[in-house]
């Protein structure tokens, strides 16, 4: 089977991709994943996790609000638009966003589940091996997201008493009467915490360990002028920059996407005034901010960690079971293995063009095109929902080999930032939210 486009996964960034070639095309384009129906991070989608943007960054909204596939359509045709604005959310629930993705996904003829990618190799002509068959396209597009990051210190120790908090909710962990202690303090660490702390009463651990590196739980940046940083034009700019002044915005600007939202920080400050004051000796709860996990060693059915403060103050953990909420990092897909040494990578990113092409030794006119994987080359926006659609669609105008459609924005109120000006920025130090 021949085609013009064959996209890898079919997460929110392929398939806002997908709805809009359905959408303009109809035709010539094919989206595998290995999902029957679509889940969103089923391993940790807790029933209050709500999303940190708003519902009109959706699959298709923002470079097309008449589209099919807007959240809104979605709610009027499942006869529940009224009543979700009589609801008068603060923020979507990501149960609710993951039935609209799910919708998108089985409602797209373009769409294919149950299809695993085995192998992709170029002989003229990208040759995609699936469990079932082989279908040759004449360009790519990967968006199967990012894998769970391991830090260096608990590798070898990964299994049901230590695991990435992407698996809670497979592994389902007994805790009852259990020391757990939670690593990362962003607000996959919050979310955490928070499920732990609800369940029934005669469930929860006997005890809760929440670390992280930075010097406090601290909020989401969401506000007006910083949220000017996930708009078309600043993904533009922040490409122009040098590398280290991408890497210093990246650094100081951190919280604007790895933060905690302010509801969830309520909700976590609300359950320890309940386990101090209303529940007291039910859950005993420590919170240890500024401290690094330097080392963790197996200790019989659990581990012991060593948290360190700065140079010398030390403290022994032991955990009968431990979350790691350490973020997600790139991995070049083992299904392109027989092309890895084509690919051009810097810093565990494969580097594209400005129509997020991958740089390669193929033919110009035969691509490889990345999403949600371009953090270091792209900025904050890049694995936010913020720019979905515009990523997509740009995608799709160079597919089409057309010049960018989406219609004009205003380029913003802020001009330049002031790592935008400086010629050789000193990089500056701050915790990386573990």
């Amino acid at each position: 089977m021949d085609l013009s486009c064959i996209g890898i996964g079919a997460g929110p960034s392929n398939l806002s991709l997908a709805c809009q070639i359905h959408e303009q095309i109809g035709h010539g384009a094919l989206f595998l994943d290995r999902q029957v129906d679509f889940r969103w991070h089923p391993g940790s989608a807790f029933d209050s996790s709500e999303l940190q943007v708003s519902h009109i960054k959706d699959l298709v909204t923002l470079v097309n609000p008449r589209s099919a596939y807007t959240f809104i359509n979605y709610l009027h045709e499942n006869g529940r638009l009224y009543h979700f604005l009589n609801a008068q959310f603060d923020a979507v629930l990501r149960a609710e966003f993951e039935q609209y993705l799910n919708w998108a996904f089985r409602r797209n003829p373009l769409v294919r589940g149950g299809e695993t990618v085995r192998e992709i190799r170029y002989d003229g002509e990208f040759r995609v091996r699936t469990g079932d068959a082989v279908l040759s396209a004449r360009d790519l597009v990967v968006g199967i997201g990012k894998q769970a990051r391991i830090p260096p210190q608990f590798q070898g120790w990964i299994g049901r008493n230590l695991f990435h908090s992407s698996d809670l909710l497979h592994i389902h962990p007994e805790v009852r009467h259990k020391h757990v202690c939670v690593v990362g303090g962003g607000q996959s660490g919050a979310e955490v915490l928070l499920h732990l702390v609800g369940g029934p009463r005669e469930r929860r651990p006997a005890s809760i360990t929440w670390v992280s590196q930075r010097e406090n739980y601290l909020p989401l940046d969401n506000s007006p002028f910083t949220n000017e940083l996930f708009m078309p034009c600043f993904s533009d700019r922040f490409a122009a920059m040098s590398e280290p002044q991408r890497k210093l915005f990246l650094r100081r600007f951190v919280l604007a996407s790895d933060g905690i939202s302010d509801r969830t920080l309520r909700a976590v400050y609300q359950a320890l005034y309940r386990h101090e004051f209303l529940e007291p000796d039910l859950c005993d709860i420590a919170l240890r901010p500024g401290c690094n996990v330097s080392r963790c060693i197996n200790a019989g059915a659990g581990h012991n960690l060593t948290l360190q403060r700065g140079l010398g103050d030390v403290e022994e953990v032991t955990a009968d079971i431990v979350i790691l909420a350490t973020g997600y990092e790139n991995a070049v897909p083992s299904f392109l293995e027989p092309m890895a040494d084509r690919l051009q990578q810097t810093d565990n990113e494969l580097v594209i063009n400005e129509d997020f092409s991958v740089c390669w030794d193929g033919p110009r006119d035969r691509r490889i095109f990345v999403q949600n994987a371009n953090h270091g080359q792209r900025g904050l926006a890049d694995p936010n929902l913020s720019l979905l659609a515009w990523r997509a669609r740009r995608i799709l105008d160079s597919l089409l080999q057309r010049a960018p459609c989406a219609n004009p924005e205003h380029p913003g109120f802020i001009s330049r930032t002031t790592v935008e000006s400086w010629p050789d920025p000193v990089a500056e130090e701050m915790g990386s939210g573990i």
